[in-house]
């Protein structure tokens, strides 16, 4: 998106959330028929990327997270001349969480990180490393 009176380039920004609980990963089955991490963008009323993360996680899934630090970021290729930004945070849950898929997503559970559901872009791959290494 091109700003008419600056003429700079912006690009939107997606949180997104690695929720670990142990050695698996919540993942939430879009539309699209894509697995992809919780989190979306910010609303007006968030008061920082923490609030925003735990907002849109709770809408996807029901569950409580607590947000860590930021494990990896990188842009996102959307249609043919698309472009978002996507921030991904460490989060974690209570141990015995289970999630209930909000309005946006038919399916959100829990997959062991090292047998990842199909498909999943490499984008997200990433980040869920990055989260576990800590």
């Amino acid at each position: 998106m091109i700003d008419s009176d600056t003429g700079w380039y912006f690009v939107p920004a997606s949180l997104k959330a690695v929720v670990l609980r142990g050695d698996e990963v919540m993942l939430c089955l879009n539309p699209r028929d894509e697995w992809e991490l919780p989190g979306g963008w910010p609303d007006r009323g968030d008061r920082d990327a923490a609030a925003t993360l735990v907002r849109e996680v709770h809408e996807e899934s029901g569950l409580s997270v607590t947000p860590g630090p930021v494990v990896y970021a990188d842009i996102l290729r959307v249609g043919p001349e698309g472009q978002v930004v996507v921030v991904m945070y460490r989060a974690e849950c209570d141990a015995s969480a289970e999630p209930t898929p909000g309005d946006e997503h038919r399916v959100v559970k829990f997959f062991p990180v090292d047998d990842l559901p199909e498909p999943l872009p490499e984008l997200y791959r990433r980040g869920i490393a990055a989260a576990r290494r800590g």
